[in-house]
């Protein structure tokens, strides 16, 4: 494992490879057979099934007795989960976060990737590939940005600001949660919202590089959602805990329901875990 710790671009290269490929060719592109449904609102396509079996094939040569959970693997087969009991390294794979998105021709959308031990996240990458961005981070080590193929990453350094000018992100319901606790806490502050992105990765993306600041995630966390961008924004020097404990979030071999909030910023964890535990009381 040491090895791809140390040549964390070996990763970002597959990703590179598995979105050009597979997902980038068939972006605005896919027939209507090309999308379904695994429930209801919640699409598939045939660039989230293809790259992530390609992944299948390459990441686990790069770790002998790696395995792989990708999000699609699991919905066909949830025992898959359990891998994350065993003492193997796993590669967590959202071949296509933000299906939404891509499936209607619209961006954000990202590929994840985080490698996961004993449910410790020891390396996370997410990837635009509409973009190039990328950030990643290491476990102990820091968290890196690319911001174009070809360039040279960069440790990123996030820019100290106050509070209140700080930018969270929310759908209309969250919205108004946050809007009626702001209301009843004595001296609160309420971030600037802006709306969801309807791509979990390129949130973490931008926590972590400073475009926004603060996000709230609920009901079923999904590591491969969660894994990567948790590790990145801790990396950066912000914090990515659960609400109630207010420990940090670790990968687990069951899907339950619990509240993380993130910050880019630890300094600001007081006052942002204070606005969404009010906003949570509403539920």
């Amino acid at each position: 494992m040491r090895n791809i710790l140390d040549n964390p671009s070996s990763v970002l290269d597959i990703m590179h490879d598995v979105a050009k490929t597979e997902i980038m060719s068939r972006f605005r592109a896919l027939a209507k057979d090309d999308i379904s449904e695994k429930s209801p609102g919640d699409l598939v396509t045939i660039a989230d099934q293809e790259s992530e079996r390609a992944f299948g094939e390459r990441l686990p040569s790069l770790i002998p007795g790696s395995q792989l959970l990708g999000e699609e693997g699991f919905e066909a087969n949830p025992e898959t989960l359990q891998a994350l009991a065993g003492d193997a390294p796993v590669w967590i794979v959202d071949p296509v976060d933000g299906t939404f998105n891509f499936a209607h021709g619209k961006s954000p959308f990202t590929v994840i990737v985080a490698l996961v031990q004993h449910n410790q996240t020891k390396a996370g990458w997410i990837l635009d590939p509409l973009t190039g961005e990328a950030v990643w981070a290491i476990e102990g080590e820091g968290a890196y940005a690319l911001t174009d193929i070809g360039d040279t990453p960069s440790k990123i350094v996030r820019t100290t600001k106050d509070y209140a000018a700080t930018k969270l992100t929310a759908g209309i319901k969250l919205r108004k949660r946050f809007e009626r606790a702001a209301d009843a806490m004595d001296d609160a502050i309420l971030p600037t919202i802006v709306e969801r992105y309807r791509c979990v990765g390129r949130e973490y993306m931008d926590i972590a590089l400073g475009t926004i600041d603060h996000a709230r995630y609920g009901s079923k966390l999904k590591p491969w959602d969660h894994a990567a961008g948790c590790l990145i924004v801790r990396e950066c020097g912000g914090r990515a805990d659960h609400i109630d404990s207010q420990t940090p979030y670790t990968a687990e071999p069951d899907i339950g329901w619990r509240t993380i909030g993130i910050t880019g910023n630890a300094d600001h964890w007081k006052d942002w875990q204070s606005l969404v535990s009010q906003a949570d009381s509403y539920v």
